[in-house]
């Protein structure tokens, strides 16, 4: 089921994984139906340290250098994926998370932030779409890559920052917000795509109502916020404008790959254990031929994420970003073909809220939709035809160093804080 070369070190954490599966399986149904935040998972997710995995050793925890973006880190989003997919998702954004204060953040900020999730077992998220599913109109940036309209303001000591944020996922039980915006004097993510932290509770964010009326991935805090004067001080602030696109090497894309797999397999695991307690469904040729599609797929998914993991691994970053848009365009269409595979094997059995069926297609179709399908064609189908990958491609393009800003630059530099 793995990669050859796994080491030990993962491959305990995957058992454990498993083992834990059958408690989440248990409890998606009511997770479902709740909304809100899956806390019974998280607390086991704390205590037998699987929040651990996205963190470095040398910071308390037990990953790599790559922690957060990690094969192990993936390959248990899958697992789990595939008994709650709201718990799969809830836990690839603290990865996610995790992964950027790895990458971009200085060692103090290391070591307080990532210190207090390994300690503590404190929560973190990414706060950055400005999509609002209850307005017609958004702003794209250049060439309809991400961008952000978000106020950002210089003040004494850092900066205020004000606008509304279309997804939180997991914000309303963090401690700590990424929140993604403009550096002043910049108009191009390129260019001054810029993380700061939001520490939490804060009187300046406010949690909008809506996500309870989701169809799917209900139990994961994803609606929006607005946040209007938060103060953001420079001992928050990671990295200098740009660092997102132009030195960070990693992208959120291979756990969303992941986690639909797991979705994938949840329900192909149902399909099975239906077939072989009702033997006269595989008495049906087209029942069977259908179990060989959903397996075949499934496994070409794995294989592709795999492949897109080693390329991150070896550190080849732009043939991993390109190769990570493939696997999570192969990832939807699998899960796509699983779910309406398993509604024609099963029948009328697979409609009945006590299948898990119904349920994990419906997390299915509302992870699938996260970054339209013509962005990531378009992305690749751009670097097929002109053989010039980016591991950032998505979000921009490759800057020249003569282009880069920093904060000096921009006419704007860290204050000691008052003693």
């Amino acid at each position: 089921m793995y990669p050859m070369n796994i080491s030990a070190h993962d491959a305990a954490w995957l058992e454990k994984a498993k083992a834990l599966k059958p408690a989440f399986a248990s409890r998606a149904r009511k997770v479902d139906e709740l909304g809100g935040w899956p806390d019974e998972n998280f607390k086991d997710l704390r205590e037998q340290g699987f929040l651990k995995l996205g963190v470095p050793r040398e910071y308390g925890g037990f990953g790599g250098e790559d922690a957060g973006f990690s094969f192990v880190c993936n390959a248990v989003v899958e697992i789990f994926a595939s008994a709650c997919g709201s718990t799969g998702w809830a836990l690839q954004n603290q990865y996610h998370s995790m992964g950027l204060v790895n990458g971009m953040a200085n060692e103090e900020q290391k070591k307080r932030i990532l210190g207090d999730i390994a300690e503590n077992g404190a929560l973190i998220s990414s706060v950055g779409s400005e999509v609002q599913p209850n307005k017609s109109v958004s702003t794209p940036g250049k060439d309809g890559k991400i961008s952000f309209q978000s106020g950002f303001v210089p003040v004494e000591g850092g900066f205020e920052v004000s606008g509304v944020k279309g997804f939180t996922s997991g914000g309303a039980a963090s401690k700590y917000l990424l929140f993604w915006v403009l550096a002043p004097g910049t108009d191009d993510p390129d260019v001054g795509v810029t993380v700061g932290v939001i520490e939490l509770p804060n009187a300046g964010v406010e949690w909008l109502k809506g996500w309870e009326d989701a169809v799917g991935i209900r139990a994961s805090l994803s609606g929006g916020a607005k946040f209007k004067n938060v103060f953001i001080p420079w001992r928050n602030m990671l990295g200098e404008p740009g660092d997102y696109n132009q030195i960070h090497p990693y992208t959120f894309e291979i756990t969303y790959c992941t986690h639909l797999l797991g979705i994938s397999q949840g329900i192909y695991e149902a399909v099975i254990a239906t077939m072989a307690e009702r033997e006269f469904l595989q008495k049906d040729d087209t029942n069977m031929y259908a179990v060989g599609e959903m397996a075949t797929a499934i496994h070409a998914t794995r294989t592709m994420w795999w492949h897109a993991q080693e390329l991150y691994d070896r550190k080849d970053w732009d043939r991993a970003g390109h190769t990570t848009l493939l696997a999570l365009h192969q990832a939807k269409v699998t899960a796509a073909l699983v779910s309406n595979k398993a509604f024609e094997v099963i029948g009328t059995r697979a409609v009945f809220r006590w299948n898990p069926i119904e349920r994990l297609w419906r997390d299915a179709r509302v992870a699938s939709l996260h970054t339209r399908e013509n962005l990531i064609m378009r992305t690749v189908a751009q670097g097929e035809i002109s053989g010039k990958l980016f591991a950032k491609a998505k979000y921009g393009r490759r800057l020249p160093p003569s282009e880069r800003k920093t904060w000096k630059d921009l006419g704007l530099k860290a204050e000691p804080e008052p003693a």
